[in-house]
């Protein structure tokens, strides 16, 4: 699910296909093919479509094929794998939805772009909606990746949307984060201060263990931050049996191809997004908030609500970044995503 942002690991999520590709420009050809040869043996979850560009797009799918679609945005470190663990799958069937969670470039078999920014995501996404055929869907963006759910909200065909929701979302850079606690804060802020450093330093201790067909040694390792990271009842979701398998699979997808995604994920942060939150002209942003979430505030939640035209706001009380994402406050979330909008 959503990612809190830390210095070190402290996130809560972390048809199989090769790296191959058709016809790409030389750069993207040279980067997947360097992946190939460096683990020739590394199946990587996903399906990919070919966008206009010519990059590689991988995503994930979920629920019944004849359920009504919903697009899951993901954070950083996250990937569109999210959407296969028992929760997700769990709600996919009792409420008929069909899952889709794209990989951003870099994470899984996306390739990685250099210049990406939050506005070049909508076309990447109607790119996938044509490739899968989709005549309507909804959008779910969750916490790094509010700005690109946004986005989609602002430039996407208002015909084909039926609404978009907002789960623990990152506030625009023009929020600032304040609100964050300071440890968060602080670590958000390193990132942008040394990025070479904490790429280096995810690229030694994570990359590795993440290209390993076995992921024990990475699941031994994610293991060990969580329980030195967190108490009650945070440490409680984060090592339930089923969400920390999901975790260790998410996570193994964001870094498979190395620690930029992330990186870049964490340098999008320190970016204005490119629009103005009035400038998103979709009625009605759903907007979902822990109040105990020290990360992706309640005050980031609000500030969004007061200027997105429409928005509802709801809030969980008493849950965190990390125990917003459980089954009734998913399918409370999905079913209020669902009766919002008719595509």
């Amino acid at each position: 699910m959503m990612a809190c942002i830390q210095s070190r690991l402290r996130w809560t999520r972390l048809s199989t296909t090769r790296l191959t590709q058709p016809s790409l420009p030389r750069a993207y050809r040279r980067h997947i093919s360097t992946l190939n040869s460096s683990a020739a043996s590394l199946d990587i979850p996903g399906h990919t479509v070919t966008l206009p560009s010519g990059r590689l797009l991988g995503y994930h799918t979920s629920g019944p094929t004849t359920g009504t679609p919903v697009l899951y945005i993901h954070g950083h470190p996250d990937s569109g794998l999210t959407i296969t663990g028992q929760l997700e799958t769990r709600a996919a069937e009792r409420l008929g939805i069909r899952w889709i969670g794209p990989d951003r470039p870099g994470v899984g078999l996306s390739t990685p772009y250099d210049a990406q920014t939050v506005l070049d995501y909508p076309s990447d996404i109607q790119s996938l909606v044509e490739h899968l055929g989709l005549k309507s869907y909804y959008i779910l963006g969750t916490s790094g990746g509010t700005g690109f759910a946004l986005a989609c909200a602002k430039d996407l065909p208002r015909s084909q949307v039926g609404a978009v929701g907002i789960c623990a979302g990152v506030g625009p850079y023009e929020c600032g984060f304040d609100s964050m606690v300071e440890p968060q804060r602080k670590a958000l802020e390193a990132w942008r201060d040394y990025p070479a450093e904490f790429k280096a330093y995810y690229e030694s201790e994570y990359v590795p263990l993440a290209r390993q067909n076995d992921i024990a040694a990475l699941a031994d390792k994610i293991r060990g931050e969580f329980e030195a990271g967190f108490s009650g009842a945070d440490r409680e979701a984060l090592l339930e049996e089923s969400a920390f398998a999901a975790a260790v699979k998410t996570l193994r997808q964001a870094w498979v191809q190395g620690a930029w995604a992330h990186a870049k994920g964490m340098e999008l942060h320190w970016r204005p997004w490119g629009f103005a939150l009035e400038d998103v002209a979709f009625p009605g942003v759903r907007l979902w908030y822990a109040s105990r979430d020290g990360s992706t505030t309640s005050v980031m939640g609000r500030f969004m609500a007061d200027r997105l035209p429409r928005s509802v706001y709801k809030e969980f009380p008493g849950d965190s970044h990390f125990t917003i994402w459980r089954d009734g406050n998913l399918q409370e979330m999905l079913r209020d995503l669902l009766g919002a909008g008719d595509p």
